[in-house]
C-alpha cells in the first residue's frame, strides 16, 4: 500500500479551516475531514484512518487552539448543516460487512419509539468512547424503563449490528467466543458469531449483568481494560487472543436489586470502575400517552386517556401495597393490542396484564386490579364478570386509600 499523500499537518489544517468556516456548536467528524481530503487532494481516506491519525497526534477532531483569522482559500467549507451537540444522528460511516448487516435493527421496530433525553445521553457515552477513554455504559433502572430498547435504538440510528446476551448466574464470557466440537473424529475449536461481531463495528449488550456470579466477572476486567481476551481453548488448544474492533461498543443493563428482582449480585468495584452509568427513569404519563397514540392511532382520545389512567392506577397500587411485581408499557401494549384485535375489554385486561398476578402467586391482587379497571370503565361494573368477595373488596379499598 502506498504512502498517504496527506500529512498530519494537512489534516490539522483541514480541521481548522472547517472549524473557522462553521463557528458555533458544529461538531467536526471524521467524514467531514474525509470529504475535504478528497476535494483538495483527490485522495479517498478512510474515516477510521483519520481518527487514528488524530489519536496519534494527540489532537481532537473538534476544537482548535490559537487560530488566526485567515482561512485557507483553496479548501471548500463543508456543506454539512450544523447539528446540536446533544443529539442522536444517523450515521453511515461505519464499515459494516455484508454478513453483519442482517443484524442491524430494522426500521419497523422503532416506528412508534419515543425518544427521550436518556436515549441521547446513552448516545453521548457511546460516541465519545475512544482509545484512552473507552466507555462502557451500564444502564440501570426498574423493569420496563426502556433500558434494553435504548441500546438497540442507538444501534439502529448508527446502522450498527446489535447483539443482546441475557446473563445468568453461571454465565461465562469465554464461552461466547466458541467451544470445542468433534469434526471427523477430531476435536476442534469452532468460533462463534460473537467472535466475528466484536472484530467489526457493532453494539454488544449484556443484559441482566448483575445476574452473573461475581466469580465469573474476571474476564470482563481484561476485555474492558485491554479490549482483548485470551481464549485458551481457541486455535485447537493453542490459545488465541481476540481483540475488539475500535468501533465495537459494549454496554450493560441491570435492574436494581430488590424484593421484586431476585438473584441480583452487586458487582465488585473492579468491574464497576470500568463503566459509566445512566439511571433510567420511569416513563411519565405524557410519554405513555404519546406512545399509545403513535402505536394505536385507531383508538379514540377518550380510549387513550382511559388506558393511560388505568396503567398508572396499577403502578400506584403496586407501589402503595408493595406488590412483588412490576408492570411496564409492554403489558399495557398487550392489553390494548388484544382489545384492538377484537377481544372484549375485560378479557383483554385479564390476558394482557392481571393474570400476571396469578402467575406471581398473587391471585387476591388480581381481583383488586379489576376494581381499579372498574373505576375507569363503567362497563366493567357487570357483577356477572367479576365475582367479588368481601376480601377483594376490602383490599381494593386499601389500594385507593391515601
Amino acid at each position: 500500500m502506498g504512502k498517504s499523500p496527506v500529512s498530519n499537518q494537512d489534516l490539522q489544517q483541514i480541521r481548522d479551516n472547517i472549524k473557522r468556516t462553521n463557528p458555533g456548536g458544529f461538531i467536526i467528524r471524521a467524514r467531514h475531514i474525509a470529504e475535504q481530503v478528497e476535494h483538495s487532494f483527490g485522495y479517498k481516506m478512510d474515516v477510521s484512518t483519520i481518527r487514528g491519525r488524530f489519536i496519534e497526534m494527540g489532537q481532537p477532531l473538534s476544537g482548535i487552539v490559537n487560530l488566526d483569522n485567515n482561512p485557507t482559500p483553496e479548501l471548500k467549507p463543508t456543506p454539512e448543516p450544523v447539528k446540536p451537540t446533544y443529539e442522536v444522528v444517523q450515521s453511515s460511516e461505519f464499515n459494516v460487512s455484508d454478513e453483519m448487516k442482517q443484524y442491524v435493527p430494522r426500521e419497523t421496530i422503532f416506528a412508534n419509539y419515543i425518544v427521550r433525553g436518556v436515549d441521547k445521553r446513552l448516545a453521548v457515552h457511546y460516541d465519545s468512547s475512544k482509545e484512552g477513554s473507552w466507555k462502557y455504559p451500564l444502564t440501570q433502572g426498574k423493569q420496563g424503563t426502556g433500558k434494553t430498547f435504548s441500546h438497540m435504538y442507538y444501534a439502529h440510528t448508527k446502522k450498527l449490528p446489535f447483539f443482546l446476551y441475557s446473563c445468568y448466574d453461571d454465565f461465562k464470557l469465554a464461552k461466547l467466543f466458541g467451544d470445542k466440537t468433534i469434526i471427523n473424529g477430531t476435536v476442534e475449536f469452532k468460533e462463534s458469531l460473537f467472535t466475528k461481531a466484536i472484530q467489526g463495528p457493532c453494539v454488544i449488550l449484556f443484559d441482566e449483568i448483575n445476574a452473573v456470579n461475581n466469580k465469573h466477572t474476571t474476564d470482563y476486567h481484561a476485555l474492558l481494560q485491554n479490549r482483548e481476551l485470551f481464549i485458551k481453548d481457541a486455535d485447537n488448544g493453542n490459545g488465541k487472543t481476540y481483540k475488539l474492533h475500535p468501533e465495537c461498543r459494549i454496554g450493560f443493563a441491570q435492574n436494581p436489586k430488590s424484593a421484586k428482582y431476585m438473584g441480583g449480585n452487586i458487582k465488585p468495584s473492579s468491574f464497576l470502575g470500568r463503566c459509566t452509568f445512566i439511571t433510567y427513569p420511569e416513563f411519565r404519563e405524557s410519554d405513555i400517552r404519546k406512545a399509545v397514540e403513535k402505536q394505536f392511532p385507531q383508538l379514540s382520545k377518550e380510549e387513550t386517556t382511559s388506558f393511560t389512567k388505568f396503567y398508572f392506577a396499577c403502578i400506584q397500587a403496586i407501589d402503595r401495597s408493595n406488590i412483588p411485581v412490576d408492570i411496564s408499557i409492554r403489558q399495557l401494549n398487550n392489553v390494548i393490542d388484544l382489545y384492538c384485535s377484537g377481544l372484549p375489554l375485560y378479557e383483554s385486561i385479564e390476558d394482557g396484564l392481571t393474570s400476571m398476578l396469578e402467575a406471581a402467586s398473587q391471585p387476591k391482587n388480581k381481583e383488586a386490579f379489576f376494581r381499579l379497571a372498574q373505576a375507569v370503565w363503567a362497563e366493567l361494573m357487570d357483577e356477572t364478570k367479576i365475582k367479588e368477595t368481601s376480601k377483594a373488596r376490602g383490599f381494593a379499598q386499601m389500594l385507593w386509600r391515601n
